[in-house]
């Protein structure tokens, strides 16, 4: 440890008064942070991009069990889930909406270096990690296929050499629920260890429903891994891994809000209720329990093989994934007992607009890369990338709304069903190489390029419900046509690099990145022709470009105690593209368009290490992302997100024990979940806080872990219901300010107890 200078020793004196008598508060050196973001371990100070890094112990403390979750801890970051599990992941503004599932995301995840090619397999489960880095801005050469507007790395803990491991368990008593995780490893073999790992969740929502007596969004997820790594020799090390997760999801937190005002209580408790709360009235009689149920069973296997040559590190990674799921959805949102009586047969059906959906999914990809040591004049990373993937979708869509308006013998509009078939082959083909040139010991610059061809082909079909209406017959019409979709281009990445001395990294990046094109299965296409444009009344979007420029300073400071990095970016997106649910007159449909975006802004985080026993750390994100064309704002785009917070370790000599503490405040600006949507969700700001104990040995640990105490609440997302509820009085919705929301995660309270062994 370095002694502290004169500059650092008042905070030491100050940190004196809180710290326990027996803890050394002189500042201690942070500790490294090791990251591979640009294909290499680099210290996350050297790398000239904005990096978030969490380690599995973090995301341990804090109670984290799923993807979505992250987000609390990221500055910047949104995830938030749309009623039928679509994602809306946005990083400083920008991501790629939810719900139209044949678009590719334009921030990319991958699992100890396997591309996950597709969002419904974020959500699958989320244990027994090493590290995660979430890695902002375009990142199109090294990292690829759908990096255009970030990605997330998620690396996952790799057996040791020695017999070992742990079991977890935790309780949670706010909502109630329990999981379980626990791993081994086994050394077989001098060179070879194999690590099993299991994890299993059963967790209560927090919002009730008064329909159905569940307390609803409820959770079961069950996830294995099996890891071997074989090192027959210092220079070659290959790594298998499986991992299996089955996730359900029963119900979900969506209510009705009466966002204007309009409705009284006493009217409005025909549908739901006026108030974003706890609560909630809704039942679908068509799905299993009476509510909307999601399940995603998800294989995948990964190989990776590294092998060390004289002058250079080759690697292959080989994985093939595969999931399929069964989705049951309510799409009114309510519990009105109404019934429908179609005119031209007198056929009486109950009230209630749902969506069945049914996928299946497999890919397979490859990435052979060569690296050079590092530390040269001119140090290299090149390779090739493969993917291939198959996708078959099917969603019936089941609309029941009565007497909106009655329009004669072809019955009410909102009124039938319809299918939409899509079945998706795509075919990548990469090459991708970076230089780094280091022009002194203290100028470097890089330069990457990647050269992509994709190609995907489709069939897509909309089949006409077996009773024929105006709403399946005319306003969504049936079509059977097969797709084709081609495109080429080059990105690339560019960074220059200064050390304006020891501890200051200036740098100066651009990155220009592509997410390709296809066609959207969820849109309108009241042509029934899904080739045109989706501009024209068809289904076909175009690629997405975008271009980011960004220029930061990674600071080391007060002796090595304090990290501080600053970054001001500015990101342009041509043909982004733009789905959202709009209902109006005598059109209720998923809106696909291609817009041009911008974003802008700047970041600041930063850790210091106080004293050995006490870290402060945090972060703010401000971006200004908006339509171009409009001006007006992006979906799950707030334009500040932060968090700051401590971390506390220290012993108790009088137990003979070490005691933790560490607690965060996070804010989320006002956002709109949908672009133009009328009712924005409001601003959050939530506290967390854990306690623990654990034996100087590290033998077994407890926690207590709270997550928003203060049980602050907001929308995670909001739309108008896809059944106008404006039809149950003869007016359209858009009139009376009325929209579906889901409630965020409220308090949890969690006892969460670890053996080492």
């Amino acid at each position: 440890m370095k002694n502290p200078s004169p500059k650092a020793f008042l905070p030491c004196l100050l940190a004196t008064a809180v710290a326990t008598a027996s803890v050394n508060i002189c500042a201690a050196e942070l500790e490294e942070i090791v990251v591979t973001a640009q294909k290499r371990a680099q210290s996350l100070q050297d790398v000239p991009v904005t990096v978030s890094a969490l380690d599995g112990e973090a995301l341990d403390k804090f109670g984290v069990d799923d993807l979505f979750e992250v987000a609390n801890l990221v500055p910047g970051m949104v995830f938030s889930r749309a009623p039928d599990d679509g994602l809306a992941l946005t990083l400083r503004g920008l991501g790629t909406p939810a719900r139209t599932q044949s678009f590719d995301q334009s921030v990319a995840l991958f699992l100890d270096g396997m591309f996950v090619g597709k969002g419904r397999m974020y959500s699958s489960a989320f244990f027994d990690v090493e590290r995660m880095e979430v890695i902002k801005g375009t990142q199109s050469t090294l990292l690829g296929k759908n990096t255009s507007l970030g990605a997330i790395s998620i690396v996952t803990q790799k057996p040791g050499d020695t017999l070992g491991g742990f079991a977890q368990v935790s309780r949670e008593f706010e909502n109630g629920g329990w999981s379980l995780d626990g791993a081994i490893d086994i050394p077989v073999s001098d060179d070879l260890s194999v690590r099993l790992a299991a994890h299993a969740v059963d967790q209560d929502g927090w919002v009730e429903n008064l329909a159905t007596g569940h307390d609803l969004p409820a959770d079961e997820d069950l996830g294995f891994r099996a890891t071997a790594v074989y090192s027959p020799s210092d220079s070659l090390t290959i790594t298998a891994t499986y991992q299996y997760s089955d996730s359900e999801r029963l119900g979900n937190g969506y209510q009705y809000v009466d966002n204007d005002g309009y409705f009284t209580d006493d009217v409005l408790a025909i549908i739901g209720e006026a108030d974003l709360d706890d609560t909630k009235t809704a039942i679908c009689p068509e799905c299993p329990s009476n509510e909307s149920f999601h399940e995603t069973n998800v294989d995948s296997f990964n190989l990776t093989i590294e092998k060390d040559f004289d002058s250079l590190t080759f690697t292959s990674v080989s994985s093939f994934a595969t999931y399929d799921m069964e989705f049951y959805d309510d799409f009114d949102f309510g519990a009105a007992f109404d019934e429908v009586t179609y005119v031209q047969t007198g056929e009486v059906v109950p009230y209630s607009t749902y969506f069945y959906r049914e996928e299946e999914y497999d890919q397979f990809s490859q990435e052979l890369r060569l690296t050079s040591p590092g530390g040269e004049t001119i140090d290299y990373v090149a390779g090739l990338f493969y993917f291939k993937s198959d996708w078959e979708s099917s969603e019936a869509q089941h609309f029941n709304t009565p007497n909106f308006p009655p329009v004669g013998p072809t019955g009410q509009i909102f009124n039938g069903s319809f299918t939409n078939n899509f079945a998706q082959k795509t075919e990548t083909w990469s090459l991708f190489g970076q230089a780094t040139y280091n022009i002194s010991e203290t100028f470097r610059a890089s330069l990457g390029l990647r050269y992509t061809t994709e190609e995907k082909d489709v069939v897509f079909e909309r089949v006409q419900g077996s009773l024929a209406t105006l709403w399946n017959s005319v306003i969504n019409p049936p079509f059977d046509a097969p797709l084709s979709f081609e495109d080429d281009f080059v990105n690339g990445n560019f960074n220059l690099q200064y050390d304006l001395n020891e501890d200051v990294m200036l740098y100066a990046s651009y990155g220009l990145g592509t997410k390709t094109g296809g066609f959207a299965e969820s849109a309108e296409v009241p042509t029934a022709d899904p080739s045109l444009d989706v501009s024209e009344g068809g289904s076909a979007v175009k690629s997405e470009e975008a271009s980011t420029w960004e220029l930061g300073a990674k600071m080391t400071l007060l002796d090595g105690s304090m990290n501080l990095n600053v970054a001001l970016f500015s990101t342009d997106i041509t043909d982004f593209q733009e789905t959202s649910f709009q209902v109006s007159g005598g059109s209720a449909a998923f809106l696909t368009r291609n817009i041009d975006v911008e974003s802008e802004g700047m970041e600041i985080d930063g850790q210091w290490q106080v004293t050995e026993a006490l870290l402060l750390s945090g972060g703010v994100t401000y971006a200004d992302s908006i339509n171009a064309d409009d001006g007006s704002t992006l979906a799950q785009a707030p334009k500040l997100t932060g968090s700051l917070g401590f971390l506390y370790e220290a012993p108790l000599p009088a137990l003979g024990l070490d005691f933790s503490a560490n607690s965060f405040v996070r804010y989320r600006d006002d956002m709109v979940s949908q672009i133009n949507e009328t009712f924005p969700s409001d601003s959050l700001t939530t506290w967390d806080l854990t306690l623990g104990l654990r034996s100087p040995e590290e033998t077994w640990s407890v926690n207590l872990i709270m997550q928003n105490l203060a049980n602050s609440r907001a929308s995670d997302f909001s739309g108008p219901p896809a059944g106008p509820v404006g039809a149950l009085f003869g007016a359209p919705t858009g009139d009376q300010g009325i929209t579906s929301e889901t409630l965020n995660a409220q308090r949890t309270i969690k006892l969460q107890a670890r053996y080492n062994f």
